[in-house]
């Protein structure tokens, strides 16, 4: 898997020094997979180290530079996360850093292009990637464990919105963007999720004016059994589709 060369030499004997010491958890060290887990490493004790963030680094780079082909490739990936910067991580900074980061910066970014478009995934701005009945399950289960906002997220919300009013150049875009597309009906994802997030949350006084406002004039429309209510404006996109007028047809008691 290890190309033999001067790099896997020194490697192994960063490594060696590593396992010698012993070093347990503390500030300033990184746990380190002596074989990386892309390339079938375990979470084994044998299989960890510690490492000082100038050590891990080097380690990182040097697995870069004995591998080749798809193990390079995963390689490249890991030492792009070691640019990660957090509470947790303590990263090593050098004057060759961006030289390194840079050069393997390229090399990442078409690996990870050639790796998407094996995969034949749809871009998310391009409509996004087919949902599968698995996905659904999760989303709905990550709905139903998240905690509702809190007061404090709430009202922080509405003070970065106050006072927000859309351009007409925004609102021409938008309705632009939206005219003759068919909407509806919701999805049980989305219905779960709106449910969710507007629990506890009060309505204003004027909410039963605005949403009589907002059915003024509305037409309903059925099809294959669900029903829904359109404006006058893009009525016939719906009918070309194949959707009728009126409600559907309620079952008597």
């Amino acid at each position: 898997m290890y190309k033999e060369n001067k790099y896997t030499k020194l490697y192994h004997k960063f490594i060696d020094r590593s396992v010698s010491r012993n070093w347990s958890k503390a500030p300033g060290r990184e746990r380190h997979h002596i074989m990386p887990q892309s390339l079938g490493g375990s979470n084994d004790k044998s299989n960890l180290t510690y490492l000082s963030a100038r050590e891990h680094f080097i380690c990182h780079w040097l697995l870069v530079k004995m591998t080749d082909g798809e193990a390079r490739s995963k390689m490249i990936y890991a030492l792009m996360g070691m640019r990660a910067i957090g509470d947790t991580h303590q990263r090593y900074s050098s004057a060759i850093t961006s030289r390194v980061y840079e050069k393997y910066r390229i090399e990442h970014a078409e690996n990870h292009s050639k790796i998407m478009k094996s995969k034949n995934l749809v871009p998310w701005n391009k409509g996004g990637v087919e949902i599968t009945d698995e996905h659904r399950k999760n989303l709905r289960n990550a709905a139903l464990q998240r905690a509702p906002k809190s007061e404090k997220t709430i009202a922080k919300w509405k003070e970065s919105r106050a006072g927000y009013i859309a351009s007409e150049e925004t609102k021409q875009k938008q309705s632009l963007a939206l005219k003759g597309k068919l909407k509806g009906p919701m999805s049980e994802e989305e219905k779960l999720k709106r449910s969710v997030t507007q629990k506890g949350v009060a309505k204003v006084k004027t909410h039963g004016t605005n949403v009589a406002n907002a059915v003024l004039g509305n037409i309903s429309i059925n099809k294959d059994n669900t029903e829904k209510k359109v404006k006058k404006d893009v009525l016939q996109s719906y009918l070309d589709d194949g959707w009728q007028l009126g409600g559907k047809k309620r079952k008597l008691a």
